[in-house]
Formats: C-alpha cells, sequence, structure tokens
C-alpha cells in the first residue's frame, strides 16, 4: 500500500558526521575512501524501506556530486534525494508552515526523538 503524501515523513539527513566521518570540501579524496558509520546503512534503508522520503542534504558543493553519488551507490543506500550546497557552518535554525521535528545526531544510530520542543512563532 502506498504511503500517502500527507502521511509520508520526510527524512532529511547530513552526510558528512551522520552517515560517515566529517570530510572537508577541501579534502575531497577522502570522500572515496571514508567508510559509513556503523548503522548507518541499515537505518537509513529501514526508513526508505517504511515509506519515509530519503534526502540527503550536503554542504558538499556540485563538484562532489559525481564522488558522493558514487559513494552512496557503492554502500549500498537508498534515498530519493540529494541537496548539495547547504551552507556551511553549524547552528541550523529551520522555519517551516508544517511540523518539524529535528534530531541531533549524537555518533550512533538509535530511536529517533519521541518528543516536541516548545516551538516558537513569529508575530
Amino acid at each position: 500500500m502506498a504511503v500517502k503524501r500527507s502521511d509520508r515523513k520526510n527524512m532529511m539527513i547530513d552526510i558528512d558526521g551522520c552517515i560517515c566521518e566529517h570530510v572537508d570540501n577541501e579534502e575531497p579524496e577522502k570522500m572515496v575512501t571514508t567508510p559509513p558509520l556503523p548503522g548507518a546503512v541499515e537505518s537509513v534503508n529501514r526508513w526508505y524501506e517504511e515509506g519515509r522520503y530519503v534526502c540527503f542534504i550536503t554542504a558538499r558543493t556540485d563538484e562532489h556530486r559525481e564522488v558522493t553519488e558514487a559513494w552512496l551507490k557503492a554502500h549500498g543506500f537508498k534515498y530519493h534525494q540529494i541537496i548539495f550546497n547547504k551552507p556551511r557552518g553549524g547552528n541550523y535554525h529551520y522555519i517551516d508552515d508544517l511540523s518539524v521535528t529535528a534530531t541531533r545526531f549524537n555518533g550512533n544510530f538509535g530511536e529517533l526523538a519521541q518528543h516536541t520542543s516548545q516551538l516558537l512563532t513569529s508575530s
């Protein structure tokens, strides 16, 4: 049975530091050889098979597209989309008119956040 679009969970997953060790854009040769973090392939593919929309987001630039896509394929990651050129640096603030749950990756794949934080609204 297909998952209705309104019921689908969209997984926005960073690449460097979340599914593999962090690789800086200035060291693209490491993008080929870094292994996936333990549990990354299994977790991402399980979410994909559960009907979630898997979208990788990365600060890697368009020039890293080919090596990134080849790496994901070589390690068996299932996904729908990759968004490149995410602004570099941390401390992201996501604003949307839909429900957003953020899980800060702490080094291992476990259960996702099951609680929500207080939402801030603009006035």
